[in-house]
């Protein structure tokens, strides 16, 4: 099961808490603690997750690992952090996506159309192939294949759970 997680924590250089997102394929969530610890960046003590979202299918495409590379020029997994801001707030807003589209440009033209209207200066901070964000070690060298189908879609949590040592 792929799993997308915002993780929280504290970074020598910065004033405050700090995030960042990382992808692991496991299958529960507590199986991802051991990668996002080898993952995480900053201070080991304190690391929390904010929020995730337990991914076994995005727009009618069930998300498979396999052994075998997805075929060239073929459907892929996009996230996209996109922002933007709120008149009655202090800093950027975000939002998370995760998207199927045969190229970046695809996935991020896609992604404009979804972007929220109740921000100002609404723009895209990131957009990877999911591909390229998983940890070798977690997936032993496997990839994502998106296999039309059914699926029960992408779950999503908020919840601040320490990672235990």
């Amino acid at each position: 099961m792929l799993f997308v997680i915002l993780l929280g924590g504290r970074h020598p250089k910065a004033k405050i808490e700090v995030h960042d997102v990382v992808f692991v394929n496991a299958q529960n969530l507590e199986g991802t603690f051991d990668d996002l610890r080898q993952e995480w960046f900053g201070d080991q003590n304190g690391l929390h997750i904010d929020s995730w979202m337990q991914v076994d299918g995005v727009e009618g495409w069930r998300v498979e690992f396999s052994d075998l590379a997805p075929a060239s020029g073929g459907p892929h997994l996009y996230f996209i952090n996109v922002g933007g801001y709120d008149s009655k707030a202090f800093g950027e807003a975000h939002d998370y996506m995760l998207l199927v589209a045969n190229s970046k440009a695809e996935a991020h033209a896609k992604s404009k159309q979804m972007m929220s209207d109740r921000w100002s200066e609404r723009h895209t901070d990131a957009i990877f192939d999911v591909d390229d964000c998983l940890p070798v070690f977690s997936v032993s060298g496997r990839y994502i294949n998106l296999v039309k189908g059914d699926s029960r879609g992408v779950l999503r949590f908020n919840k601040y759970i320490v990672i235990p040592r």
